[in-house]
């Protein structure tokens, strides 16, 4: 099955590879004290941060959409079955039903 890839899993993506690609080269000493080069990784968490709050709005979207769609299922349920009630005691004799 293949993933499709939106705008902000890429910013994710590229804030966590640029923090781990910076970490390997301060690790490996190419890295020594260009004050943009050390600031690379508090963009990287940067980015990082703001792709995971737009995916978990997104999420919290859908759950929120999903809640109200079952609560109207919910709903129509309860309709049905009052109906349903109705028309079972309309046809016992119970209850009586005016044309």
């Amino acid at each position: 099955m293949a993933r499709s890839w939106d705008f902000w899993d890429v910013v994710l993506l590229i804030g966590a590879l640029l923090i781990l690609f910076w970490a390997l080269l301060k690790a490996l000493g190419i890295i020594h004290s260009a004050i943009w080069v050390e600031m690379l990784p508090y963009f990287g968490a940067g980015l990082s941060l703001i792709g995971a709050a737009y995916k978990l709005g997104k999420i919290k979207n859908g759950i929120d959409v999903t809640e109200r769609k079952v609560d109207r299922l919910l709903h129509i349920e309860e309709r049905f079955r009052n109906v349903e009630t109705e028309h079972s005691l309309a046809m016992n004799g119970k209850l009586k039903i005016r044309h």
